[in-house]
Parts: structure tokens; sequence; C-alpha cells
């Protein structure tokens, strides 16, 4: 009799280990289903964010370099007027001589010394005038293409620590723009 009363109890205690194995091992399956979808959610943002990166990335090395290239440009441009400011100087000096040099002639062709004198004066407020204009014209130019520039600076420091507020490489390309 005991030893039937230890049978029952020992094919209660194996149904009852066998239903907590089975229930242990639906939810381990649970656990295990939910970690593998979790870790592949995990690993999908983590491609993304690494594409959004190397997207962004690329992006601002395209900007820094065609500030760079526009910079250059603009300062090829400058360089061309101030050539080009130099050449109409000497043309008008030479321009200038050339008068000066029609004044002594008149002088001794016994002209008008008043005549010369008021077109002397003429042509220098003419020249004066158009140096001035030109010079504010460059002026109103550079103004502008340097407030451009500064403004296009700050947005790319605006845009690296939105997406970078530590330390980044990229301010560095920055620094020589602007500063």
């Amino acid at each position: 009799m005991q030893v039937l009363e230890r049978a029952r109890k020992a094919e209660a205690e194996a149904a009852a280990l066998k239903s907590q194995l089975k229930s242990e091992t639906a939810t381990s399956k649970k656990s295990l289903r939910e970690m593998e979808s979790a870790l592949a959610e995990s690993t999908a943002l983590s491609q993304k964010a690494e594409r959004e990166y190397i997207t962004l990335r690329d992006s601002i090395k395209s900007m820094t370099e065609s500030w760079k290239h526009d910079t250059d440009r603009l300062r090829e441009e400058m360089r061309k007027r101030e050539d080009k400011l130099k050449k109409d100087a000497e043309s008008v000096g030479k321009k200038y001589k050339l008068l000066a040099e029609e004044m002594k002639e008149a002088h001794y062709h016994q002209t008008s010394v008043k005549e010369l004198r008021g077109e002397d004066m003429k042509i220098r407020k003419e020249v004066e005038e158009e140096f001035r204009e030109e010079i504010r014209q460059l002026k109103a130019q550079v103004e502008l293409q340097s407030h451009q520039s500064d403004e296009a600076v700050e947005t790319a420091r605006c845009v690296i620590f939105l997406f970078c507020p530590t330390s980044c490489p990229y301010e560095l390309s920055l620094k020589n723009f602007g500063e």
C-alpha cells in the first residue's frame, strides 16, 4: 500500500513537473520570440540611423566643398575686378597725360587758357565720379557677398550643432570660412 501511495504521489509530482515544464517552455519561447523581434527592430533602427548618418556626413562634406569652391571663385572674381580697375586707372592716367600734353600744345598754339582749364576740370570730375561710382558698386557687392557668406556659415553651424552637439570634425573646416 505504501508503494502504491508512493507511486501515485510520484505520478502526481511528475504530472505537476510536466505541466510546469510545458508552461516554462511556452514562456521561454514567447520571451525568445519577443527578444528576436526586439533584436530585429533594433538592427533595423541601427541600420537606418547609420544610413542617415552617412547621408548627413556626405551632405555636409558636399556643402563644405561647395562653399570652398564658391569662396575660391569669389576671390578669383575679385582679383579680376581689381586687375580691371588697375588697367582702367592706367588708361585714365594715360588719357590724363595725353590731355596734359594737349594742353601744353594748345598753349603753344595760343588757344584760350580759360577753355582748356574748363575742359580739364570737367574731365577730372567725370573721372572722379566714375571712380567713386565703381568703388561704391564694388563695396556694395562685397558687403552683400560677405553677408551671404556669414549667413551660410551660421546655417552650417546650426545644422552641425543639431546633428553633432558634441565636438564635430566639421567645425574645423567651417572655421576656415568665416572666422
